[in-house]
């Protein structure tokens, strides 16, 4: 009884949101490549075989496929970094029988973005949420926009790979750089959010002074080391060595 109820709930925000463009959200589970029909603006219907995001909302399948997803590119390396990551959407197309539906992540953010963007202003802190994570960047989710994040705009110090500091999924404060709602620019610093440690690095440590480090990387003929201040090993304090 309690199952049959929540199934019923869940088809009815499905049906909103393909009437009504309520956005609704759900976890990547998984890659797919699908047949999927869906409809032009001019009211022809198309059917492709493609690369799908499959998102699992309330126990139906919703297919989300690559153009929808508002990626710059949409190869299934791209897709992949979105797998695990909560994913917003409008629904395009839905078959109770079969328990499927197909939808678009691009037309949520679009709406997200042109509500969310008038809003703030240079200098505002907001939360950005990790979708993806590479080796030297990260892509997050701000105010309906998907932002890259470099290393120099996440840390101070020196970093070889990112995902040994984030995963999807995870939240970050950030500070708004640039904004303007009408060309729909944004730029973000994650780093700008936290303590320069270098600013009062005189105060832990001394010219001549013999401190332990750990290794974290290598340049050239040099290591990359970060140095561990009092009893823990300051992430953000980096030397060559």
């Amino acid at each position: 009884m309690i199952e049959e109820l929540e199934k019923q709930i869940a088809w009815q925000n499905i049906n909103t949101s393909e009437e009504k463009n309520k956005i609704l959200s759900g976890k990547a589970i998984a890659i797919e490549s699908e047949k999927v029909k869906l409809t032009h603006d001019d009211g022809k219907i198309y059917e492709d075989t493609i690369n799908c995001i499959v998102v699992n909302f309330k126990n139906i399948k919703v297919l989300i496929p690559g153009r929808e997803l508002g990626l710059d590119k949409d190869d299934k390396k791209n897709i992949r970094n979105l797998i695990g990551s909560e994913i917003k959407f409008i629904i395009l197309e839905s078959d109770k029988l079969t328990n499927t539906a197909v939808a678009s992540r691009k037309k949520a953010m679009e709406r997200i973005k042109s509500i969310q963007l008038k809003k703030y202003e240079t200098g505002d802190v907001v939360y950005a949420k990790v979708i993806s994570v590479w080796n030297k960047y990260i892509i997050a989710e701000c105010l309906g926009m998907d932002v890259k994040l470099k290393i120099s705009d996440l840390e101070y110090g020196y970093v070889a790979n990112l995902n040994s500091l984030y995963q999807v999924g995870d939240k970050i404060k950030v500070k708004i750089k640039e904004i303007d709602s009408e060309k729909r620019i944004l730029k973000i610093s994650h780093r700008e959010t936290k303590e320069d440690p270098y600013k009062n690095i005189r105060k832990n440590f001394t010219e001549g002074g013999e401190y332990l480090a750990k290794v974290t990387g290598f340049s050239d003929n040099r290591s990359i080391c970060n140095i561990r201040s009092g009893n823990r090993y300051n992430g953000n304090t980096s030397c060559m060595a």
